[in-house]
């Protein structure tokens, strides 16, 4: 069994672009889409909304509706002296994220609880943060409506300038220090899973370079089973896995803030995090397992896996979150391994959960990897006549 594990590491080292394909390529992603969504999950920081106001009216409350929109946070005023055609021009090359525009008796619209502004997004603005926008400037028409109809009444006024945050109170159940998960807790994990189940490729290589050169046919005539050999190829793939693990939450750990990204946080039971990993690397070679077993050559092999890869990650929430799709592609996404891996992961990294909460997922992906393992060892008694 040593010398047949010394055997795949070997020839595992003497496969750059495996190793590339296994270390580089994860890590490239992850930086790539921490980066890339960190606004997007940057709840807890300044993501300030560029916006250009154009007023076509010189009132009292429109100048009082520009001064405190511009102090209302996430959005910020940029200034300039274009027009209203120069101003759609810049907003239609996205150089900001919308337009305001006052119209013309802005008091009296306001008043009859008419239309008295009007917001043009630009077409790169997602619709997380037009959302935003419309809701902020909403707040404060509603707020000048008030002050205006409310203004002869003491002790009114005072109350109706309380900020948001001052009447609500908000918590994250992310954990009880008032910190919310970032970019890097969903990115590190799903693009972990994606690598591990990647190991398919330069795992069904080496098994497929053996069948076409008779080494498999040599070990047989020494007597070694099928569980052994396969046994031997299961154990140092699983140790590839578990670095891999490692390599990547290490970058999540230091190397992203370094970078000036958000820091990953293990949560409160770390060793969960290693159960869902040893379960997702047993799944992901059992798996590779048997696609060596079913291509015959090196470019099946790559290609089935690649493909198969995709798809579960698609599905799975690695690529696009789950919580965005909708119900239908949430229940077929709930079938694949890589949403078992996900789910256990984010048990622990986002939900604070305990070794029990995770229980389910590993359940799952041990199934999983017995079932694979089993029809693996199955297509190889299958094929070993053949190959005698």
């Amino acid at each position: 069994m040593i010398a047949l594990i010394r055997k795949e590491l070997l020839l595992l080292c003497r496969d750059p672009h495996g190793l590339l394909l296994l270390f580089v390529m994860p890590a490239i992603f992850v930086l790539i889409m921490t980066f890339a969504l960190q606004n997007q999950y940057a709840m807890n920081k300044e993501v300030t909304l560029d916006f250009l106001l154009f007023s076509e009216d010189d009132s009292g409350l429109s100048r009082a509706f520009e001064r405190e929109l511009a102090t209302m946070a996430p959005l910020q005023r940029l200034p300039t002296q274009s027009d209203w055609e120069e101003m759609q021009a810049l907003a239609q090359a996205d150089k900001v994220k919308f337009l305001v525009r006052v119209k013309p008796g802005f008091d009296q619209l306001l008043v009859d609880r008419e239309p008295a502004v009007e917001i043009l997004f630009s077409p790169g603005t997602s619709p997380v943060f037009a959302s935003v926008g419309q809701a902020r400037v909403t707040e404060l028409l509603n707020r000048l409506y008030l002050r205006y109809r409310l203004a002869t009444m003491p002790g009114v006024q005072s109350s109706l300038e309380a900020q948001s945050s001052d009447l609500v109170q908000t918590r994250s159940l992310y954990d009880d220090s008032g910190a919310m998960p970032s970019s890097v807790q969903q990115n590190v994990p799903a693009w972990l899973l994606f690598a591990m189940f990647f190991i398919a490729i330069p795992l069904s290589t080496t098994l497929i370079n053996e069948r076409q050169q008779g080494t498999l046919l040599r070990l047989q005539s020494m007597g070694i089973g099928p569980v052994k050999l396969l046994a031997g190829k299961v154990i140092p793939f699983f140790i590839v896995n578990l670095l891999q693990v490692a390599v990547l939450f290490l970058i999540g750990l230091y190397m992203i803030p370094l970078l000036g990204g958000d820091q990953l946080t293990l949560g409160e039971n770390p060793e969960g995090l290693i159960l869902v990993a040893v379960a997702v690397s047993l799944a992901a070679v059992s798996y590779a397992l048997l696609v060596a077993q079913i291509a015959s050559t090196i470019e099946q092999a790559t290609i089935v896996s690649g493909v198969l890869n995709i798809i579960m990650a698609a599905l799975g929430g690695v690529m696009v979150p789950r919580f965005l799709m909708p119900d239908a592609m949430r229940e077929i996404g709930s079938y694949s391994p890589m949403s078992w891996g996900l789910d256990g992961f984010f048990d622990i990294l986002l939900r604070n959960g305990t070794v029990v909460d995770v229980l389910p997922e590993v359940g799952a992906l041990l199934g999983f990897a017995a079932l694979m393992l089993s029809l693996a060892i199955w297509c190889y008694r299958r094929a070993a006549p053949e190959r005698g």
